[in-house]
C-alpha cells in the first residue's frame, strides 16, 4: 500500500509567486516600449479603461498561467523517474511565461493603430523601442493612408 504524499505547497507557491513576478515584469518592459514610442494614452484613465487594469490583470495571467502549467506538467509525469519529474514541469513554466512575455510585449507593448505624441524619436520605423533586441517580435508598424 503506497503512503500518501503531502501536498507540493512549496513548488505551488513557488511558481504562482515567480509566475506573478514575471507577469509584473511583463507589465513594466511593455510600458517602457510604449512610453518610448510616446504611445497616448487618456490623460484621466477611469476606473472602466483597460489601461488601468493592465498591471494586476498581468500579475494575475502570469501567476495563473505559471501555476497551470506547471501543475498540468507535474500531473503528466508524476510517475516518471525524479529528475524528469524536476526537469520537465520547470521547463514547461518557464515556456509558457516565455511565450506570455512575447505576446503581451507585441500586443501591448508595441500596440499599432494608436495615437503617438509626436514623432517618438525613441522608436523605430517598425514600431519598436530602439533598446529592444532585433530577434524580439513587435506589432506591425502603422501604415498610415496616403493624403491627398
Amino acid at each position: 500500500m503506497e503512503s500518501r504524499q503531502r501536498p507540493p505547497w512549496l513548488p505551488g507557491c513557488l511558481t504562482l509567486l515567480l509566475g506573478g513576478l514575471a507577469g509584473y515584469g511583463t507589465d513594466r518592459i511593455s510600458l517602457a516600449a510604449r512610453r518610448e514610442c510616446s504611445v497616448v494614452v487618456r490623460e484621466f484613465i477611469s476606473l472602466f479603461d483597460w489601461w488601468f487594469w493592465q498591471t494586476p490583470l498581468a500579475v494575475i495571467a502570469g501567476a495563473t498561467a505559471g501555476l497551470l502549467s506547471w501543475a498540468l506538467a507535474a500531473v503528466a509525469v508524476r510517475r516518471a523517474p525524479r529528475w524528469v519529474r524536476a526537469v520537465v514541469p520547470a521547463g514547461f513554466f518557464l515556456a509558457v511565461l516565455t511565450g506570455l512575455a512575447l505576446w503581451h510585449f507585441v500586443w501591448i507593448g508595441t500596440p499599432t493603430n494608436v495615437a503617438q505624441d509626436g514623432a517618438a524619436p525613441g522608436c523605430t520605423s517598425d514600431n519598436a523601442p530602439r533598446w529592444a533586441p532585433d530577434w524580439l517580435p513587435v506589432g506591425p508598424p502603422l501604415i498610415l493612408p496616403p493624403e491627398g
